[in-house]
């Protein structure tokens, strides 16, 4: 058999197991091997081009290396050569000695692995006869580096393939189950989750933007510390994140470290993240917010992470937007709800007012009455004082019903809602050292001022206050905080009690429901009747065992908040 016969047998052979689909690193190496005994070369390696195309990494060898380093520098010779002339080429090679001929000289040759016109890498061969480096046997080690290369471009479409697929199926679930949610807490959470693991991200942040349009407020993150969540709102004239807003277009970062603002290149540093991916969350008709993705090490994101990130990203905000139509519908029935319990509760008011109210002050006044005249001591004296107790009790009764039925017209002014709060605590630190419970507060010293009648909001602040200490019999702490939210000023009161279930949470506001012996019921209903007067908020959460937190929003603005509500009813 003559060598063209064994060079076609070759070929046939490495292109038989390429169409079986043979793996491409243990096609590489048995066509290494066919080369080097074809040849006769004392040895070989096959240098595969990294992603960045700057460096080549020996993927394997045969015999005497020719490349001692795993990694090499593409642009350095002579490896520089093959690569930019996209063919054979001579690297080096021996002068023939006396009674040699020119074809008993020794070359190293490069050959390129071409595949689509893109080089791969390099298919290196040393010492092999100079009548290799001819171009009609040298078409038999480029036709040879054709099959490396097109096993190399399989192999890459195939990981592609399976990655797209991974991708595909990542993003289904991940829309599958943010979708599934209509709380918009829980949703926030799922979507900086999700795009986290999408893109195979260290951390995640989900930014909304505020009512006027002009800060943007931190929702959720994922894998970032408590700073990264507490991050004051971004301004958007002068962040960089504005500019997505802005335009609507992704934005990519390589390095968040180098960016000219410096205290965002502070927190980048102390998270320890370096590239960034902003992607636009748009609805139909707006554009609500931006999710980004962050890396530890530097990466370029690929064209298609963008997309997928965007795929995601619209998921994101339909959600988004259909949670929030639903807490705003839970809002409406629960109003709905407040407004015909109201409308019951006053049409029986002033009569039960006058029924009521009348007998007991003659009562009250009759047993203060027969004190008087000289029935000081014994059974009866008893009696009495357990009389004028109880009718205290049912004229408080009467007093808070009326309160709750027929509310007082607001005095509505700005005010400093940390000076409220402190005049609240100072009438409660008696009672709660007595009870042995700590209370810490915390708030900016920048708070900005609220529009609001100080002594109902006091009113307030002082029956939550009192009912948290009364959650906690054996002593305990309750922490008190303060800060500007979106267009309101939000307090905070957290108890460390043992928390309610759900079914008396969601009673809380019922009037006359009450879990206390000697309770009236109507102090929470009368506190969500003031808040709500000043176009406020008050919300409960709590879980069995882990205390509770009252949450108040009040907003900056609405001196004529009160009386437009009570106009409208």
């Amino acid at each position: 058999m003559n060598s063209r016969e064994g060079e076609l047998r070759t070929l046939y052979r490495l292109t038989h197991l390429l169409a079986m689909g043979t793996q491409s690193s243990s096609l590489l190496r048995t066509l290494l091997r066919e080369a080097l005994r074809l040849t006769g070369s004392r040895g070989g390696q096959v240098l595969l081009l990294k992603a960045d195309r700057r460096t080549l990494l020996l993927h394997l060898g045969e015999g005497e290396a020719i490349a001692d380093d795993q990694e090499v520098p593409a642009d350095a010779p002579p490896w520089a050569n093959v690569i930019r002339e996209g063919k054979v080429v001579r690297l080096q090679s021996t002068r023939p000695v006396h009674g040699q001929t020119p074809n008993d000289c020794q070359v190293t040759l490069g050959i390129p692995l071409l595949a689509r016109g893109d080089v791969l890498g390099i298919l290196m061969l040393q010492d092999l006869s100079e009548i290799w480096a001819k171009h009609d046997r040298a078409r038999f080690l480029e036709a040879l580096a054709d099959l490396a290369a097109h096993a190399l471009r399989n192999d890459s479409l195939y990981r592609d393939l399976l990655r797209q697929k991974e991708e595909l199926c990542t993003l289904i679930e991940a829309s599958s189950d943010i979708t599934a949610s209509l709380d918009l807490d829980e949703v926030y959470k799922r979507v900086v989750r999700h795009a986290a693991r999408l893109l195979r991200a260290q951390a995640a942040a989900l930014m909304l933007v505020d009512d006027a349009g002009q800060t943007l407020q931190m929702k959720a993150t994922y894998g970032g510390s408590q700073t990264w969540m507490q991050r004051p709102p971004l301004d958007l004239e002068t962040s960089f994140l504005g500019e997505v807003v802005r335009s609507g277009s992704p934005l990519a970062i390589l390095d968040l470290q180098d960016n000219p603002q410096a205290p965002y290149a502070q927190l980048a540093a102390q998270e320890g993240l370096s590239s960034l991916l902003c992607i636009p969350l748009k609805t139909s008709v707006r554009l609500i917010g931006l999710l980004t993705v962050s890396t530890m090490e530097p990466r370029r994101f690929r064209a298609e992470e963008v997309e997928l990130l965007l795929a995601l990203a619209a998921q994101s905000s339909t959600a988004i937007e259909n949670a929030r139509l639903y807490r705003a519908m839970l809002d409406t029935q629960e109003q709905l709800r407040q407004t015909e319990r109201l409308a019951a509760l006053g049409s029986m008011s002033a009569g039960l007012a006058h029924e009521i109210r009348s007998p007991l002050h003659t009562m009250q006044l009759l047993a203060y009455a027969m004190q008087k005249d000289g029935l000081r001591s014994g059974t009866l004296s008893a009696d009495l004082e357990v009389m004028q107790s109880e009718i205290g009790r049912l004229t408080l009764l009467v007093e808070q019903f009326l309160d709750f039925a027929r509310p007082k017209r607001p005095a509505i002014t700005p005010q400093k809602l940390q000076e409220i709060m402190e005049e609240t605590l100072l009438l409660v630190r008696t009672e709660a050292r007595r009870r042995g419970i700590h209370i810490s507060k915390a708030w900016p010293g920048d708070l900005p001022v609220a529009w609001v009648d100080g002594t109902q909001i006091k009113q307030v602040l002082l029956n939550i206050l009192l009912n948290a200490m009364q959650a906690m019999p054996s002593g305990g702490g309750i922490e008190v905080r303060m800060h500007a939210g979106e267009g309101c000023v939000v307090t905070e009161i957290h108890d460390q009690g043992e928390g309610m279930p759900a079914a008396v949470k969601a009673q809380l506001f019922t009037p006359f429901f009450t879990t206390k012996p000697r309770g009236v019921g109507l102090g929470l209903s009368i506190s969500q009747r003031i808040i709500e007067g000043h176009r406020g908020a008050i919300r409960v959460t709590s879980q069995p065992g882990v205390g509770a937190t009252v949450r108040i929003e009040l907003p900056l603005a609405g001196e004529n908040a009160y009386e437009q509500d009570l106009a409208g009813r």
